[in-house]
Parts: C-alpha cells; structure tokens; sequence
C-alpha cells in the first residue's frame, strides 16, 4: 500500500494529463470522422450505443472523483461504470466497427482505448489508494491545463451526443 501512497503526486497527475490530452485529441479526431459518416453509415442504434458510453464514461469519471472524499464507499459505483462502460465500448467496436471500419478509424479506436484505460488506471490508483494526496498542490499550470482538456472534452461530448438528433 505505501509504494503508491508513496509516489509523487506530480507523476499520478502528469500521466493523467497526458493520457488524458491523447484521448481527448483521438477523440477530436474519432469525432469529426463520425460526422462525415452520420448521414451515411452510422445507425440509430449506433448512436444510442455511443451514448451509452458517453453516459457510462461520466458516471464513471464521476465516481473517481468522489474517492477524494468516500474511497472505499464508491468502489462499488466505480467498478460498475468501468464494466458497463467497457461492455458497451466491445459492442460498439465488435458489432458496428468492425466492418465498417477504415484502418485510420481503427487506429483512432485503438489508441482511445489505450489512453482512457491509462488515464482511469492511474486516477484510481491514486483516489482509491491515497485520495488524490498531493492534488491541492499542484502547480497552476496543471490546473490550466486540465481546465483546456475538460473544457475540449464537455464540446466533444455535447457533439457526439447530438451527434444524429436531427437524422431521424
């Protein structure tokens, strides 16, 4: 328990940073591919699926979140957005993706998952284990930096949840 305790808070919160950034570049990308297709190839039921992880994904940011203060209390919580999130990711990937999929969207995929699994890793090693020790004292420029990523992120999502309400 105290070698993660025991590592500096600038490392937990710098490879939450960056993995963070990648996903959120990836996703950018993934994004404005979806717009091209969403008028030609993407079904409804496509579309609710990707909500359904945009929905799973926030709940389950959330509850990291919530291990500052009730590590333990939102374990359960957590564990069940991470499973129903990554089930619906499986779905996604291997009933809508898999044919239709260019090599670059593919890619694109790969590396999301890649960079989400490394960014929810760290953060829950770092609130389950010590509750996010160090957090408060973090150079501004984090803060900043992570403002820009979420800031990108919540207009991301705002598009690909609206991303075919006006296709029906």
């Amino acid at each position: 328990m105290n070698l993660i305790e025991d590592v500096n808070p600038f490392y937990w919160a710098t490879i939450v940073l960056v993995s963070t950034t990648g996903f959120t570049i990836l996703w950018l990308l993934d994004a404005v591919t979806h717009k091209h297709l969403v008028h030609v190839d993407i079904t409804d039921k496509e579309l609710q699926t990707h909500r359904n992880i945009l929905l799973a994904s926030v709940l389950m940011e959330l509850s990291l979140v919530c291990m500052y203060w009730w590590s333990v209390e939102v374990l359960p919580f957590f564990i069940t957005f991470v499973i129903v999130r990554t089930v619906h990711e499986f779905i996604d990937e291997l009933h809508f993706h898999t044919g239709r999929c260019t090599a670059y969207e593919s890619s694109l995929h790969l590396g999301m998952w890649v960079f989400v699994f490394i960014k929810t890793i760290a953060l829950f090693m770092w609130g389950f284990f010590s509750q996010y020790k160090g957090v408060e004292n973090l150079p501004l420029i984090y803060y900043v930096w992570g403002g820009i990523v979420l800031i990108l992120m919540f207009f991301v999502s705002i598009a690909e949840w609206r991303r075919g309400k006006f296709t029906s």
